[in-house]
């Protein structure tokens, strides 16, 4: 039980981590036309935060098709199926679409750290790449997929680790896994004392406040990783606080205002939860409509 429980955990932890990719603070030279590709990127992912995945989907494909030499559209053309694996039912197709896409987008991503084996943002891609493909692949009973890409996924993520502790993406991840590493169960210690992996949850809680504290794009991550880490510790208030910011700066984000209707309606706040799963029916999302079956539901629960 207790195994089948972290392993969940990880499931949830690792939708989060795209926290850990956000390689927007950090652009990428694509050639002389560099501020243009940046600029689309940068839509293209305001796009997807509004969860707005048609066109944050159409931007990422023009994008690789202009610059098919830069990984970082290609890493968030893939998150659009790997998210809606996660929240919008498991179906197999979605599996099948993340798991064409990210193997392109590791292809392109090697590529890259080739060329500069410093570059930071393409480890931080692969880890996370081939983290997600260990996840869908086991998650489809694809064992040996899940296998090959979760040790291969973990060399890259021992290099996140040594990452610059003032780079707020390094924040993030250092935090995730420091968590993560003082959250295992007594009867698991070993498997993360076996691979070197050492920390407590305090010290995961006070590097993410950090990421989440700094002026760069990635406070919004931080602040999303917080919220579910606060409702997992049973804190409800500090969730509801920072799902309160998330929604501010993305009233479109669907999955946002779910997860604060959720927190709300934890917390015995019904008047408001029953507003908020309302917001969510208004949206005009085609995407993730289980996020609306489900407010719909609830909705009829609390009245």
């Amino acid at each position: 039980m207790a195994s089948e429980k972290y392993y969940n955990f990880l499931i949830i932890i690792a939708v989060l981590m795209f926290a850990v990719l956000n390689v927007r603070a950090v652009p990428q030279k694509v050639g002389e036309d560099s501020t243009t590709y940046n600029q689309k990127l940068e839509k293209g992912i305001e796009a997807f935060y509004k969860t707005n995945w048609q066109r944050a989907g159409n931007i990422f494909k023009e994008l690789k098709s202009d610059y098919p030499n830069n990984a970082q559209a290609y890493f968030f053309h893939s998150m659009i199926p790997f998210w809606d694996y996660y929240f919008g039912g498991r179906s197999e197709q979605s599996a099948d679409l993340f798991l064409r896409r990210s193997q392109k987008a590791i292809t392109v991503s090697r590529k890259q750290l080739q060329q500069n084996s410093t570059d930071t943002t393409m480890v931080l891609m692969l880890s996370g790449l081939y983290g997600y493909r260990s996840l869908v692949a086991a998650s489809e009973k694809r064992y040996q997929t899940a296998v090959e890409s979760g040790m291969t996924g973990f060399r890259y993520t021992r290099q996140l680790l040594a990452l610059n502790a003032d780079d707020p993406r390094a924040m993030i991840g250092k935090g995730m896994f420091y968590y993560m590493a003082g959250s295992v169960p007594g009867k698991l210690k070993w498997v993360t004392n076996m691979i070197g992996l050492s920390g407590d949850t305090e010290k995961g809680f006070k590097a993410l406040k950090k990421a989440a504290e700094s002026d760069t794009y990635v406070r919004n991550d931080a602040k999303m990783i917080l919220a579910y880490l606060y409702e997992r510790e049973d804190q409800l208030e500090n969730a509801r606080k920072y799902l309160l910011e998330l929604v501010k700066a993305y009233p479109q984000n669907i999955i946002f205002q779910y997860n604060l209707a959720r927190i709300q309606e934890k917390s015995g706040q019904q008047q408001a939860a029953r507003q908020r799963y309302q917001k969510v029916l208004a949206l005009e999302n085609v995407d993730l409509q289980m996020l609306r079956q489900k407010s719909r539901k609830q909705l009829e629960l609390i009245e």
